[in-house]
Formats: C-alpha cells, sequence, structure tokens
C-alpha cells in the first residue's frame, strides 16, 4: 500500500449511514427534531477526524437501496468536500480517534479521494456550481437591525432601501453577493451567474458558552451555478481551500468547478 498524502488538496467523497447518524445525534444530546443533515454531518465529520475534518463540504443527495447493501430501506447520504489530507490518511485518523460507533457512520469501503490541481491557470475559464448562505453583517445600527446582525442579503437590500414601490430581484441581489465576495477574494471574475435553486432553511446551531445550547436559525440557502474566468491562480486556489461566504463547516460554500 502507497503512503498517503500527508499534506496537498484533495476532494474527498464519503457515503454515511443516516440511521447512524441519527444515532450520533442522540449520542450528543441533540434535538433531532430541530436538527438538520447539515448539522449531524458536521457533527460527524469533526467525531470522526477532529481539527482534519474536510470542509468546506456540501451533501449531493441522499440515496436510498444501494444495490451492494443487503439492506435495500437504508438510506445514505454523500457528500463531497475539500481536504488537505487524502482519504486514506482520513480513514487513518478515525482509526485512532473515532468511537467504534462513530467510526461505522462512513461506509469506507466505497471511500474515494483524488488530488486536486494546486492552482489553475490564469485565463481558464471554468463552470462552477455553489451550495452559498448569501448573508451579510450589518456594520451598523439601523431601523430594522442592530450592528453585527447577520442579515439575509437580500432582506439586508429590501431593508436598505426601505421603498416597497421598488421591485428587488432576489436572483440579482445574490449574483451581487457573489459577484463582491470573488471580487473581494481577487481570484476570478464571474462570467455568468444564475440561481438554480432556492429556500429559506431552518439551520442548527450550538451557542458558546458553558451551556451549548442548540438554538434553530432560519437562513437563505441558495445554488447558483455559472462559469468564471481564473485571474489570479493563487488566491483562486484560496478560495476553493477556504469557500466562500459563511457556515462553510455546515455544507455551504463548497465551491465546485468543471471546464467550461
Amino acid at each position: 500500500m502507497s503512503e498517503p498524502h500527508a499534506d496537498g488538496f484533495h476532494m474527498v467523497q464519503l457515503w454515511f449511514d443516516v440511521r447512524k447518524l441519527t444515532q450520533l445525534g442522540r449520542m450528543l444530546h441533540l434535538p433531532l427534531a430541530r436538527t438538520d443533515n447539515n448539522y449531524l454531518t458536521h457533527c460527524a465529520l469533526a467525531e470522526l477526524f477532529q481539527d482534519q475534518a474536510p470542509a468546506p463540504f456540501c451533501i449531493d443527495d441522499v440515496h436510498r437501496s444501494m444495490d451492494h447493501y443487503e439492506d435495500r430501506r437504508a438510506r445514505y447520504l454523500r457528500l463531497v468536500a475539500y481536504s488537505n489530507v487524502d482519504g486514506e490518511a482520513l480513514q487513518r485518523i478515525a482509526q485512532g480517534f473515532a468511537s467504534p460507533a462513530v467510526y461505522e457512520i462512513c461506509d469506507w469501503s466505497i471511500l474515494a479521494s483524488k488530488p486536486m490541481p494546486e492552482t489553475f491557470p490564469e485565463g481558464m475559464r471554468l463552470g462552477f456550481e455553489l451550495r452559498a448562505c448569501p448573508v451579510v453583517r450589518k456594520a451598523s445600527d439601523g431601523p430594522k437591525w442592530h450592528r453585527g446582525q447577520e442579515v439575509d442579503a437580500f432582506l439586508s437590500r429590501v431593508w436598505e432601501l426601505d421603498d416597497p414601490t421598488v421591485d428587488v430581484d432576489r436572483e440579482e441581489v445574490y449574483r451581487d453577493w457573489l459577484k463582491d465576495h470573488l471580487e473581494r477574494r481577487g481570484g476570478a471574475d464571474p462570467l455568468a451567474i444564475s440561481m438554480d435553486r432556492f429556500s429559506i432553511e431552518r439551520m442548527s446551531r450550538r451557542t458558546h458558552g458553558n451551556e451549548r445550547e442548540v438554538r434553530t436559525i432560519q437562513r437563505p440557502d441558495v445554488t447558483l451555478t455559472g462559469t468564471l474566468r481564473v485571474v489570479d491562480a493563487r488566491a483562486f486556489s484560496d478560495v476553493l481551500r477556504t469557500g466562500v461566504g459563511r457556515h462553510k463547516s455546515f455544507g455551504f460554500g463548497m465551491l465546485k468547478v468543471r471546464r467550461a
């Protein structure tokens, strides 16, 4: 067996048993009726891989009745993520430090990983898909918000205009949000952006402090697709590695790319 890559940039694909994810939620005393799959996945990654937990990640799908399982009623969640170490190294971390119950959440027989390019050539055109949580933090107090509040970018635009006669286009706001983010990061110029999916989702988050209570928040959940052009190879690589926007450890912000 070859030695795993210790450092670098990898994409990994993991399959989690949804029933065992739920059992983990019970072990962690989470309110399951208010806990979404993204948060359960966040907890499972932390329990499995500690400070090497892959992020950002994206839940691609929930699959039923996978052919190589005897129990055709079982449900499996597939996720892809960017990681500093390859799949073999991740499994070794989990073997060394995760509890048996947590270790069995992942089907290691179909773990897959690949090395990502360290950089993409400047000028290269790429197609992309991004599941994002397009929110902004308010820099000062206002009539409908307070300083530091995290607000849906669309709602923020509506509040700032404060004019019911103006029709604010949600897709346009989210396009502007992504353009602004990429402009600040300096890695790529977006050439076309479309909103393929939108919803307002309830998300679970633990509060800080000694109590660590689980609270439920509502945030936009948006899938944006399009094309971009790489303008700074190193900066763009950093965007891929670190993700776009907030809540990157909870299933948002993974910029998946393909050849345009």
